[in-house]
């Protein structure tokens, strides 16, 4: 079995600020040509960790590690070849896109060629010259990107890469994302939004108040909190009674509109349909909703989300 290779590993990282545990103990294992989600509540850590790991703030305790190096010992040389997009993308208001990505590319030592094909990518060419200052919170998002995505890096670090994206420009933004790792490329994003997390990611993160609560594929947290899926009814008769005939037969339903929701266990889908049948109902419609990403964040962190964790974020 060939040996799993780790782009981003984090060994019991501690940041403390005054009184405030913002990370306690975290250990992250972000495999070569993962798409990868940090999730947790706002307060959590999420920004804090990132921090740590580009360098931008130091630890207290613990370590990390880009591609097997300590970035201890070599990080500046391990850090020039990750793309960074932080949460509030700073730049320049008196230059024009181009002339932000020109300076960026100078900075990297990338080609300036790729420039214009940036601000195509993400769908900002016809503002090519105008300047920052008077763009949208989401085109300066989408510039951020852009930069981020200078020199090919093989590691992009985005901290709510959606933040103020209209549904037209995050669509872009997502497909940016599949297509650099379909060439290879490591993606690591924090976000609070779970579906498109549930869309993009194949392994997750999450933390709350500074502590990871559990690391692993999408469907597997799914699973390990025992969520049910949802049977969603469309019947002739009186729904009402259909309700209060499933909740006598042990089911957890309700009435929702004139559709008949029930949750169940994945194998005993086929009792509900007979029950209902049984008893005079007819079943013209229905479908099953697995559960979501979202609904298991909630099972996992419970009531404590929101509490304590970053100063840092808001």
């Amino acid at each position: 079995m060939a040996k799993t290779e780790f782009t981003i590993k984090t060994n019991d990282l501690n940041k403390c600020f005054k009184n405030v545990k913002a990370v306690q103990g975290v250990n992250l294992a972000v495999r070569k040509g993962d798409v990868y989600g940090f999730l947790g509540p706002n307060g959590a850590g999420k920004t804090t960790t990132i921090k740590m790991i580009l360098g931008l703030t130091h630890p207290d305790s613990g370590n990390v590690f880009i591609n097997g190096k300590n970035t201890s010992k070599s990080g500046v040389d391990l850090r020039a070849r990750i793309g960074y997009l932080p949460e509030r993308a700073q730049l320049y208001k008196n230059l024009t896109a181009i002339q932000t990505l020109n300076f960026f590319a100078e900075l990297r030592k990338a080609d300036k060629k790729e420039c214009d094909e940036l601000l195509n990518k993400v769908g900002l060419t016809q503002w090519r010259d105008t300047k920052v200052g008077t763009f949208s919170k989401g085109m300066v998002q989408l510039l951020g990107i852009s930069q981020a995505l200078l020199g090919d890096p093989k590691l992009l670090i985005l901290d709510e890469p959606t933040s103020g994206l209209d549904p037209r420009w995050s669509r872009i933004l997502k497909d940016v994302i599949l297509e650099k790792n379909s060439k290879g490329t490591t993606i690591f994003f924090s976000s609070h939004l779970l579906f498109e997390v549930q869309e993009l990611c194949n392994r997750v993160a999450i933390l709350n108040k500074g502590k990871l609560i559990i690391e692993d594929t999408v469907d597997k947290i799914s699973e390990g909190v025992h969520l049910k899926p949802q049977l969603i009814l469309t019947i002739s008769g009186d729904t009402k009674a259909a309700v209060k005939i499933l909740k006598k037969g042990g089911f957890d339903s309700q009435l929702v509109g004139d559709q008949i929701k029930v949750l169940v266990e994945p194998d005993q889908k086929a009792k509900v349909l007979n029950l209902l049948e049984d008893n005079g109902f007819v079943i013209q419609d229905f479908i099953t909703k697995e559960p979501s990403l979202e609904k298991a964040f909630i099972e996992i962190i419970g009531d404590e989300a929101g509490v304590g964790g970053d100063i840092n974020e808001a």
